[in-house]
């Protein structure tokens, strides 16, 4: 059951604060409003109402003091929206403090202040933010990783130790440690926490050099799943799952068969949807949920919340949302509102225009996180997504063509936000085109838009894009073999190799989407590796090795290894399990393995012929001839680097030449 919600006042207030002996006051350029409650969220994704603040800051020094490190407050007001116009484009935003205070400062010009929050890098009248150092914040929102998954800390008062929300943002990369704090304004490149100055920096010259992840952006899978996709749950499932997160007075009980109906009828995402609704309506239990069922906040503005539309049923809410707000609208590239057909943040996707709260994207697709790990994982990492522009300043209007050629028609463009998704239907470009699902419904010559219906048929509503102006970040389960890899690429030199070893079982990625080529293998995966072109033997443990216990993934390789004379550990007595396994190493093993199952291992080379023989250590001279002979080890730039770390890649590589030497 999801926890009580808390039910606290919100209450407005308005100041006007002497800061470093000056009056500093904040124009209109907002609306202020009381009626419709703000909202954080935590780990669980339990929804509850927070009590609005007005945070400014008071420093001993000028409001716009010179300092390597400024924030840009955003909560000058409490309660209420603050316009901006991004950068690049001059599309016109808004955002809200009470959700999220603080942004990025990148200076200012003319009386307007350049920021960057959630994605987006705008200017925003001078009057309606307050700048300070970090030093004066007792919070700044940042990330950090918790028991594997990715969470932001967002605070909404600069003035407090403390967070009001703490958003689920998927699974964490493998460069993100557990406990590590980092900075983001954008949720996709991160800095450590001594490198706040080197990230406005590079957030100024519109580079991310100094992101822990410069050229492997991060992005959330269900804040990025294009809307239009099908979630794999059942309408009895659907149900299972909400009820496992809701009351018993949640109006989002019993809604499974419309959230997939809708989805199959008007192609909008039923998971997503029902992640909207849980973050809208505090999993279905809000005022306007109960007394006007109405799940997604519709026509509640920001100004006139009390204007919230009132449904017959669930279902019609449902309906209306689906084919009228989403099909219709927000995923209509001719719709103003259009901004790319995913949840987003407030450089792109249906938040841009939907929200005030500039992590409203975030918090919908952690309500399907928290749906999807109750379902048994079904809808994870499914799809693959693409992104048009990783960087915020690049803006590019990309045409979505109805074949893959650059002659044939325009069926829509994607627009010039940064970061938008796109849903790749096919493992290969064709002439330099991918398939993508598209945004809008296609009238049935698939010649353009008909922005009459909402009706969509997955089978027949797609176009393509060209493959240079778009970047694969995350290869889905729908792709077969090696292709889900994102680091795989078909035209690498080790390409076949990996491809050889992981359709036959016997190297495996580094998780779902990494295989890792250019990763330093160590001694126990190698053991591993050849356990499994054994056909991984039934084992009994026993406690050979000091530094193998039971229980281990490599302790029945190594185990099988050992009683087969293919391992003899150290001299010391240990194995050295995380040890990176040298290509010296390598070759004797293999040479072990080969003898193991009866091979000719007559083959033989002089190794004379490279430079560095000399430096082939006596126990694995032997081995190393064999393995040159044999075609395995062909040099590495010239040399043989005996004592150099072998890589995934060079591991595929040459487990690939020994199989299909000798037939294997």
């Amino acid at each position: 059951m999801r926890k009580q919600r808390k039910t606290l006042l919100c209450i407005l207030s308005l100041c006007i604060c002497l800061l470093a002996g000056m009056l500093v006051s904040f124009d209109a350029h907002a609306e202020e409003y009381d009626g419709k409650p703000v909202t954080g969220m935590d780990e669980e994704g339990n929804i509850y109402e927070i009590e609005p603040e007005v945070g400014l800051v008071e420093e001993d020094i000028s409001t716009f003091a010179d300092s390597n490190e400024k924030i840009v407050n955003f909560n000058t007001k409490g309660n209420a929206t603050t316009n901006y116009n991004e950068i690049g484009t001059g599309d016109a935003g808004y955002t809200n403090g009470a959700y999220g205070a603080d942004a990025a400062y990148l200076g200012e010009s003319g009386g307007k202040v350049k920021f960057m929050l959630s994605g987006v890098i705008g200017q925003v009248d001078k009057g309606s933010v307050q700048v300070i150092n970090k030093s004066s914040a007792k919070s700044v929102s940042y990330y950090t990783v918790s028991r594997g998954w990715l969470v932001h800390n967002v605070t909404t008062n600069l003035n407090e130790n403390k967070y009001a929300s703490s958003i689920r943002c998927g699974r964490a990369p493998s460069y993100l440690l557990e406990g590590g704090q980092y900075y983001s304004y954008d949720g996709n490149y991160f800095y450590t926490f001594d490198k706040y100055s080197a990230m406005l920096n590079d957030y100024k010259n519109n580079s991310r050099g100094s992101s822990i992840n410069p050229s492997s952006p991060y992005y959330n899978y269900f804040q990025y799943l294009p809307m239009r996709s099908a979630s794999a749950y059942s309408s009895a499932s659907m149900d299972s799952l909400i009820a496992s997160n809701t009351r018993d007075d949640s109006k989002m009980r019993g809604i499974g068969s419309s959230l997939v109906g809708n989805q199959n009828t008007y192609g909008v995402n039923g998971l997503i949807t029902a992640g909207i609704a849980a973050n809208e309506s505090a999993w279905g239990t809000s005022n306007y949920a109960l007394t006007r069922n109405n799940l997604f906040g519709l026509n509640a503005g920001d100004a006139n919340p009390d204007n919230a539309s009132y449904y017959t049923s669930i279902d019609s809410c449902i309906k209306i949302f689906t084919e009228t707000w989403m099909s219709k609208g927000y995923l209509n590239p001719q719709d103003g509102r259009y901004f790319g057909g995913f949840l987003g943040n407030k450089a792109s996707g249906i938040g841009v225009k939907y929200a005030s709260d500039p992590y409203w994207g975030e918090k919908a697709a952690a309500a399907a996180w928290t749906l999807d790990e109750a379902g048994g994982n079904q809808d994870q990492n499914v799809y693959t997504i693409a992104i048009k522009d990783t960087l915020a300043s690049s803006h590019q209007n990309v045409a979505v063509r109805a074949d893959s050629n650059a002659g044939s028609t325009v069926l829509y463009s994607t627009g010039t936000q940064s970061n938008t998704a796109l849903l790749i239907l096919d493992n290969t470009s064709q002439n330099g085109f991918y398939k993508v699902i598209s945004d809008g419904v296609l009238n049935s010559s698939r010649t353009g838009l008909n922005t009459a219906s909402g009706k969509y048929d997955f089978s027949s509503m797609y176009g393509y894009v060209a493959a240079d102006s778009i970047v694969i970040v995350n290869k889905g389960t729908n792709l077969a073999g090696v292709d889900r890899f994102t680091d795989m690429d078909e035209s690498a030199w080790f390409y076949e190799y990996v491809k050889f070893v992981y359709d036959r079982g016997i190297m495996t990625g580094m998780d779902t989407f990494k295989f890792g080529p250019g990763e330093d293998l160590s001694r126990a995966q190698f053991a591993t590796i050849l356990y499994r072109m054994a056909g991984s033997p039934s084992v009994s443990y026993s406690n050979v090795f000091p530094d193998v216990q039971d229980g281990y993934f490599f302790t029945s390789p190594v185990l099988w290894a050992y009683s087969n004379q293919v391992i003899t550990g150290y001299e010391n007595g240990t194995f050295g399990p995380g040890d990176l396994i040298t290509r010296e190493q390598m070759a004797v093993l293999m040479y072990r393995y080969a003898e193991y199952c009866g091979l000719n291992t007559q083959d033989s080379s002089n190794l004379n012929s490279f430079p560095d023989a000399g430096k082939v250590s006596g126990f694995s001279k032997e081995a190393m001839s064999w393995a040159v002979g044999a075609g395995l080890i062909q040099g590495d730039q010239g040399a043989l680097n005996p004592q150099g770390n072998a890589s995934r890649a060079h591991c595929a590589t040459i487990i690939t030449r020994f199989m299909q030497k000798y037939g294997l």
